[in-house]
């Protein structure tokens, strides 16, 4: 299903979230909005814009610094129209997203388990240590048009 909040005239308006990147070393999550245009149009330069939600200190949202952007929660522009984007996140670029509408708003498609999805979250388990290394990822969505919750654990590369 895809997320609507209500606008400031009352009417069904598209949530900017599209989806969310979540971690177990804290409550702090990356979120990653659509950046589209009023009129509905995507920014073919930037369809999809990451930013920190510190929801471990007091929920203040934060851009991402450049290291940040270069290599873990950053996002890998593949090719975008005002309609269309794909993009794979630097941290996994095996897995493009699609950026596209879906029953009038801007979602994020991947698959997961096989199976075209909506993308909700990811999360991704991290151990400690000295050196704290990916010990597993985790993709949830759902069907688009049943709701069914989909999952799917990737392989950690070594």
């Amino acid at each position: 299903m895809v997320a609507a909040v209500l606008g400031a005239d009352g009417r069904s308006a598209c949530a900017a979230e599209l989806f969310r990147l979540e971690r177990s070393t804290n409550a702090n999550v990356v979120l990653y909005e659509v950046n589209a245009a009023p009129a509905g149009a995507l920014d073919p330069a930037e369809p999809l814009r990451p930013v920190w939600l510190m929801l471990a200190e007091d929920g203040r949202r934060e851009e991402l610094t450049g290291l940040e952007r270069s290599f873990a929660y950053g996002v890998e522009l593949r090719r975008a129209t005002a309609d269309v984007a794909v993009v794979a996140l630097k941290a996994e670029p095996r897995r493009a997203v699609s950026i596209r509408s879906h029953h009038g708003c801007f979602v994020a498609m991947v698959a997961i388990d096989g199976r075209e999805a909506l993308l909700r979250t990811i999360f991704v388990e991290v151990g400690g240590g000295l050196f704290p290394a990916v010990r597993s990822v985790e993709l949830v969505g759902s069907d688009p048009e049943t709701g069914e919750e989909l999952r799917e654990t990737l392989a950690v590369r070594r």
